[in-house]
C-alpha cells in the first residue's frame, strides 16, 4: 500500500514567486517589440465588437445584416457582437434597432473599427458612428471575457477558463475523468455554467462535468462573479457563460499525444429563409501515460476516452424587431475508469451522454426587448465497476421555461422583469425516483441618475414546494469616472441561495433528507482602471458568507453531507488586460489572493487555494500566430488530518502554441502546433488522480 503525502499546509508558496516572475519577464519582453512590429490585419480572425449609444452605453440585442446574403449578427444583452471575415461577396451593412436611426456601412468599416454607436431616433444627428477607441463602459457585471483565435487549434476547455481569475479546475486524471471547475475555494456547485444560455448543472450532483463538452463547440467564454439581475437559485461564486459562437465553414483534423485523435466539421447555409449551422465531429483518447508519485514510475491506464457529437443551430429574423433562435446539442462519452493511483482499476468502466436543447423568441421594441426562452438538459450515466459488482444508471431530465422583460419606462427609469419555472426528474439506481419545480420572480429597477451613476436594486422570490421558499434582495451601485486612470467604481450586496442535490439528499448510503438549502450573502466592490496604450485594469474584492453549506465528509466507510454551519470566503482580484488590434497582439494577466474558513472546525476549506495566477500573450503577426500562457495554483488540503493535513503541492504549468496561416482561392488553410504541460511536471487536482505530463497537439484546419 503506498503511503499519502501529509504535511503543514505552506503560507506562501516559493514557486509562485519563481514562476509569476519568470512569466512576467516573458510576457513583458515580448510585448516591448510589439508596440514597433508591423503587421498586417488576419482576415481569418475572429472579429469582435460592441453596440453602444452615444453616450457610450451599452445597446443590447442590434442587428447587424449583411445585404447581400442576408446573414445577420445580433449582438448579445451587453452589446458584445462577433463574426468571421471575410464575408463572401459582401460590401454593405445594414445596422439597425429599434428605437435608434439605422445606418449602411461597408463591410471593410466593420472589420476596422468594430464599435459601432448607435443614435436615437429622436436626435437630428448623423446615425451610426464608428470609433476604434477602446470602450470604458463594459457591463460593470462582467469581469474576465475570452474567445478563441485561429491559431487555438483544438485545445481543451481549461485553456479557455484559465482567463478567469480565482478559478480552479479538478479532473479525476486524465481525458477520461471527469472535470468539474470552482472559484474562490468554493465547492463546484456554487458555480452556474450555461452554455449557448442553457444551464447545464446538474441537478443530480450540483456540479458541471465540462468533459462532456465537445472542444470545438466551445468558443467563447465570458464570467460574471455577481449577476445582480438573475442570480437566484445556484451561482454563488459567479456564472461562466460559454458560447458556441459563429463559425466559418470548416473541416479541422487533430493528433497528439497520448493516442488523441479528433476530428470535426462545420456547415453553415441559408436553407429556406433559416440559417442554418450544423457540426459534428469524433474525439478519441488512448489515454493511457506515465506517472511517478513518491519516486516511483508507473503507467496510468484504463483511461481511454471516446466522444461523438452533433449539433444544430437555426437563426432567422422574422422582422427587424422580431427574431427567433434555435440550437440542440448532444455528445456521448465512453470512458475508462482508473481509479486510485494506489487501487488501480483497469476494467471499470463509464458512458454517459449529454442533451441540450434551447429555443428563444425575441421581441425588439422602442422601449426594450422582451424574450421568451425554453430549455432542456437531458442526460443519462452507466457506470459499471465488476471488482465491487456495481451496474448503476442514472437519468435525468431538466426543463426550464423563462420570460424576460427589460423596458424604460421613464429617462431615468429601466425595469428588467423575470419569470422562471424548472422541473427536475431523476430515475437512478443509486438515488431512486424523484422530482422537483420551483418558481422564480425577479424584478430589477435600474435608476439612472445624474452623472452616469446607477442604482440597481433587485427583489427576487423562489418558491419550491417542501424545498424552499424565501425573498432575496440585492444592490448594485455603479459610478462611472474620469479621474485620471480611474474609470469606474461598482459595489453590490445580494442574497443567493443553492438547493441540495439529488444526491445530498437521497444517496444510498450517506444522503441526508434533512439538508437545508445553503445560503450566502455576497459583498463586492470593483474599480477599473484605463491605462490608455498600457490597457485595462480591474480590481476587485469580494466577501461571502455562507450558512448551511453543505460539505461531504467522512463518516465510518462512506461519505455523509452536513450543513456547516458558519463559512465565510474573501477574495481579492486583480486583472489585467491589453489588446492592440493594429499590431494583432494582446496580454492577459491575472491574481487572485483567497481565504476560506469553516468556522465549525476554524480551518481552511477543502481544496480550496490561498492564491490562484495566470498570464498569456497572444501574437499574430502577418500569417502566424504565437500563443505563450502561464497558470499557477498554490498548495491545497485535500482531506483534514492529526496532526497533519493531506495537501496538494502547488503547481505551476507553461503551455505554448505555433500557428501558420495559408489563404487560397479555395479557402483558408491553419496548422497549429501546441504543447501543455511544457515542464513536464507531475501533478494532481485531486488526490490520487494524477494528470498527464508533457503533451504535445497537432492541428490542420480547412475553412472556406
Amino acid at each position: 500500500m503506498k503511503r499519502l503525502q501529509t504535511r503543514t499546509p505552506s503560507k506562501f508558496s516559493p514557486n509562485l514567486r519563481r514562476g509569476f516572475f519568470i512569466a512576467l519577464a516573458i510576457v513583458l519582453s515580448l510585448t516591448a517589440p510589439l508596440y514597433s512590429a508591423s503587421s498586417n490585419l488576419n482576415r481569418s480572425s475572429l472579429i469582435q465588437g460592441l453596440t453602444l449609444d452615444i453616450d457610450g452605453a451599452i445597446v443590447p440585442y442590434v442587428s447587424i445584416i449583411f445585404k447581400d446574403s442576408e446573414t445577420f449578427i445580433l449582438s448579445d444583452e451587453n452589446g458584445h457582437f462577433s463574426f468571421f471575415p471575410p464575408i463572401q461577396g459582401e460590401n454593405s451593412v445594414l445596422i439597425q434597432r429599434i428605437g435608434y436611426q439605422r445606418k449602411m456601412l461597408g463591410t471593410d468599416d466593420l472589420i476596422r473599427l468594430p464599435e459601432i454607436n448607435l443614435v436615437p431616433l429622436t436626435l437630428p444627428m448623423q446615425a451610426v458612428e464608428v470609433h476604434a477607441e477602446p470602450s470604458s463602459n463594459q457591463a460593470r457585471t462582467t469581469l474576465s471575457q475570452y474567445t478563441k483565435t485561429s491559431g487555438s487549434g483544438t485545445q481543451n476547455h481549461s485553456k479557455i477558463l484559465s482567463h478567469i481569475p480565482g478559478i480552479h479546475i479538478k479532473s479525476y486524471g486524465g481525458p477520461a475523468g471527469i472535470s468539474t471547475l470552482s472559484l474562490d475555494g468554493g465547492p463546484s456547485s456554487h458555480t452556474r455554467v450555461l452554455v449557448n444560455g442553457i444551464d447545464i448543472t446538474s441537478a443530480q450532483n450540483g456540479e458541471t462535468d465540462i468533459s462532456q463538452l465537445p472542444l470545438p463547440f466551445i468558443e467563447s467564454m465570458q464570467y460574471i462573479p455577481y449577476d445582480i439581475t438573475s442570480s437566484g437559485n445556484g451561482g454563488i461564486d459567479g456564472t461562466i457563460k460559454l458560447e458556441s459562437g459563429d463559425q466559418l465553414n470548416h473541416v479541422n483534423l487533430s493528433a497528439g499525444s497520448f493516442g488523441h485523435s479528433a476530428v470535426d466539421v462545420y456547415l453553415k447555409q441559408l436553407v429556406a429563409g433559416f440559417w442554418t449551422s450544423l457540426q459534428f465531429g469524433q474525439r478519441s483518447e488512448a489515454g493511457n501515460y506515465p506517472v511517478t508519485w513518491e519516486g516511483e514510475k508507473t503507467l496510468r491506464r484504463n483511461n481511454g476516452f471516446d466522444q461523438d457529437f452533433g449539433a444544430l443551430t437555426l437563426r432567422k429574423l422574422i422582422r427587424p424587431d422580431l427574431y427567433w433562435l434555435f440550437s440542440t446539442m448532444t455528445s456521448r462519452q465512453s470512458r475508462g475508469v482508473s481509479g486510485l493511483l494506489w487501487s488501480n482499476d483497469t476494467i471499470s468502466h463509464r458512458s454517459d451522454r449529454l442533451q441540450l436543447t434551447g429555443s428563444a423568441l425575441g421581441w425588439i421594441h422602442k422601449n426594450g426587448s422582451t424574450h421568451f426562452k425554453l430549455s432542456i438538459r437531458n442526460s443519462s450515466d452507466n457506470y459499471i465497476n465488476p471488482y465491487f459488482r456495481i451496474d448503476s444508471d442514472h437519468d435525468l431530465k431538466s426543463y426550464n421555461l423563462y420570460l424576460n422583460d427589460e423596458r424604460s419606462l421613464m429617462p431615468w427609469l429601466d425595469l428588467i422583469s423575470d419569470v422562471s419555472y424548472h422541473f427536475d426528474e431523476i430515475s437512478s439506481s443509486e438515488v431512486g425516483q424523484h422530482t422537483r419545480s420551483s418558481v422564480s420572480l425577479a424584478i430589477t429597477p435600474i435608476f439612472q441618475l445624474p452623472m452616469g451613476l446607477k442604482i440597481i436594486p433587485s427583489f427576487k422570490h423562489h418558491t419550491s414546494p417542501e424545498l424552499y421558499n424565501k425573498s432575496l434582495r440585492g444592490v448594485q451601485i455603479q459610478i462611472p469616472l474620469d479621474i485620471g486612470p480611474l474609470a469606474h467604481l461598482a459595489a453590490s450586496q445580494g442574497e443567493i441561495f443553492r438547493y441540495p442535490s439529488f444526491n445530498d439528499l437521497y444517496w444510498i448510503p450517506g444522503g441526508n433528507p434533512q439538508l437545508q438549502a445553503e445560503e450566502t450573502d455576497v459583498t463586492t466592490y470593483q474599480a477599473g482602471f484605463d491605462l490608455g496604450f498600457m490597457g485595462d485594469v480591474q480590481l476587485q474584492t469580494q466577501k461571502k458568507k455562507s450558512t448551511n453549506l453543505i460539505q461531504w465528509m467522512p463518516v465510518l466507510s462512506y461519505w455523509h453531507p452536513v450543513n456547516v454551519q458558519s463559512a465565510t470566503r474573501e477574495s481579492t482580484k486583480l486583472i489585467w488586460q491589453l489588446t492592440n488590434q493594429d499590431k494583432q497582439f494582446s496580454v492577459f494577466a491575472h491574481t487572485s489572493w483567497i481565504n476560506t474558513r469553516d468556522h465549525m472546525i476554524n480551518q481552511v476549506l477543502r481544496y480550496s487555494p490561498t492564491r490562484t495566477s495566470a498570464m498569456g500573450i497572444t501574437w499574430a503577426p502577418d500569417v502566424y500566430e504565437f500563443n505563450v500562457q502561464y497558470d499557477y495554483v498554490s498548495d491545497r488540503i485535500s482531506m483534514y488530518g492529526y496532526p497533519e493535513h493531506t495537501i496538494l503541492e502547488a503547481t505551476e504549468l507553461w503551455s505554448m502554441s505555433f500557428a501558420r496561416f495559408w489563404q487560397t482561392t479555395y479557402g483558408n488553410l491553419t496548422m497549429v502546433l501546441a504543447g501543455e504541460n511544457l515542464g513536464n511536471i507531475s501533478y494532481e487536482t485531486i488526490k490520487g488522480y494524477p494528470e498527464p505530463g508533457r503533451s504535445f497537439r497537432f492541428t490542420l484546419n480547412y475553412a472556406r
